[in-house]
């Protein structure tokens, strides 16, 4: 099974996304991409699911905005790059959890930085760079280009880089002026209202499920339990297809807390040392329930013993 994790990370890091198809009553599953299996087992899939890494935010620019976006970034786990010719401000002080590139912008464009489809925010100090980092944008694959600037002076890069033969498709797809709509004025303000923009069009997909990096790392080479909630009902916190790794000293990820995740641990623990290869249980969140819980609502989850 390490080897179908490998290919299950490396598809996320290098595309940022995968197709997982599992057979619930057997525990099999494999992957697909463009409806050809890659990786795993044959079976007779009952669940597909879209499977994403956490957003990569890809800012140019490390001022006010940048560094209140970078903040509300840090609270939500998110990878994070960030791009300046000020090495006096993209310092690792200020942006400690950030991957920092300095120097002339001239020449930070001429590089790659592995992020796969990441969400751009354009926003160069006095604006003088922001056409070429909008080209070098448009130019990557990614998920999302947000351009911070008045509707006039986007327009105009936006129809200079039209004239150079970028598809219309992609220019209109700019987000600028960027953001929920919010009146938002000061730069904590203008963040929260770029990262509701980025969330809404990362979660537009509700059967997108997010990795967890350090989940997908310990599935490598770790013996432990994999479980998956495989349906819900009701007001269960987390959705289809949330993942949880749990070990014999260790929980990676969240099912959602609570009652549930700590029944759902400790049966994991008792699969690991039964050595049961799958499972599937059922936990009920109404006072009556095996929970105790009353906010109402169920959740199915399927354990699979990873060796």
């Amino acid at each position: 099974m390490s080897e179908y994790y490998r290919i299950l990370k490396d598809l996320l890091d290098t595309s940022g996304v995968a197709e997982r198809r599992t057979e619930t009553a057997t525990g099999r599953e494999a992957l697909f991409r463009n409806g050809v299996m890659i990786a795993g087992e044959e079976g007779r899939y009952d669940l597909v699911e879209t499977i994403r890494t956490e957003p990569v935010l890809f800012l140019f620019g490390c001022g006010h905005v940048g560094k209140a976006l970078y903040d509300l970034g840090v609270l939500q786990g998110m990878r994070m790059i960030i791009l300046d010719d000020r090495p006096e401000l993209l310092t690792e002080e200020r942006f400690p959890e950030a991957e920092r590139h300095t120097g002339p912008f001239n020449e930070l464009l001429k590089r790659d930085y592995n992020a796969p489809s990441p969400y751009f925010v354009i926003f160069t100090h006095g604006h003088e760079f922001d056409k070429d980092a909008l080209r070098y944008a448009l130019s990557h694959s990614h998920s999302y280009i947000g351009m911070i600037g008045s509707k006039r002076k986007a327009a105009a890069q936006i129809q200079a880089l039209r004239e150079e033969g970028f598809p219309e498709e992609e220019l209109q797809a700019v987000h600028s002026p960027v953001g929920v709509s919010i009146n938002a004025v000061t730069p904590e303000e203008i963040a929260i209202s770029i990262m509701a923009e980025i969330i809404s069009v990362f979660r537009q997909d509700r059967n997108t499920i997010t990795a967890d990096q350090e989940l997908l790392e310990a599935l490598q080479d770790t013996r432990g339990v994999l479980m998956r909630i495989i349906s819900k009902e009701g007001s269960a916190p987390r959705g289809e297809g949330t993942m949880m790794f749990v070990t014999e000293n260790k929980e990676y990820s969240t099912i959602g807390g609570g009652a549930v995740e700590q029944l759902a641990v400790r049966r994991a623990r008792e699969l690991l040392k039964e050595g049961k290869k799958v499972e599937i249980n059922d936990y009920g969140l109404v006072r009556d329930g095996n929970t105790g819980m009353i906010c109402g609502g169920n959740v199915r989850i399927l354990f699979k013993l990873i060796e």
